[in-house]
């Protein structure tokens, strides 16, 4: 925004208190001050005073003062060239945003923002705890399970990795190993013999 400089760019104020804008400008003659809110289209003009606001021209700046400002105050004001409505244009986007605020003091405001940051910070740690001991429990069993496994789980799991379903691997656990057992008519008894 070359043209102007406004002053102050933000604006926190108290229900029922008096704000000023400056925009210091070589032409103030031909600026004006509009209103407009943050992703809104709407723009309005504040060219002529009013019983809510003033406006004071001088040789190097255009002064607007809100004498008490109320929740419909909120939002940005911007000094811009005049008639920018009937050229339909928008104002620049160097503005001053207005928050109006409640009648907390400084010292509540200050304590909501300790809450907060003491909930971020707990919620922070909890969620390390309930992501980090699974992962180490996991890790812990994984560890565990590999060293001290017998062979019948070693297979079992040599299964499980080459992509054997789980309901498949009870059929391969209920399987005995093979026994070479000679049947008794091989040793030497013959059926009809007592």
């Amino acid at each position: 925004c070359p043209m102007v400089h406004q002053h102050p760019r933000y604006v926190v104020a108290k229900k029922n208190m008096p704000v000023h804008f400056i925009c210091y400008t070589q032409e103030p003659q031909s600026m004006q001050w509009y209103k407009t809110e943050e992703d809104s289209d709407e723009i309005l003009e504040l060219d002529h005073n009013t019983s809510r606001y003033h406006i004071e021209r001088k040789p190097s700046f255009i002064n607007l003062t809100i004498f008490r400002i109320n929740y419909e105050d909120n939002g940005i004001y911007v000094c811009d060239s005049k008639n920018l409505t009937v050229e339909k244009k928008r104002p620049h986007s160097c503005g001053t945003e207005l928050r109006v605020i409640g009648h907390s003091n400084i010292q509540q405001i200050q304590n909501r923002n300790t809450l907060k940051d003491a909930i971020i910070i707990i919620q922070s740690i909890l969620l390390v705890i309930f992501i980090s001991v699974p992962v180490l429990i996991f890790l812990d069993k994984v560890s565990d399970g590999t060293s001290g496994m017998s062979p019948h789980r070693v297979s079992t799991s040599f299964l499980l990795a080459q992509g054997l379903a789980v309901e498949q691997m009870a059929t391969y656990e209920d399987i005995t190993p093979f026994r070479d057992v000679k049947a008794k008519w091989t040793v030497g008894e013959h059926p009809g013999e007592e």
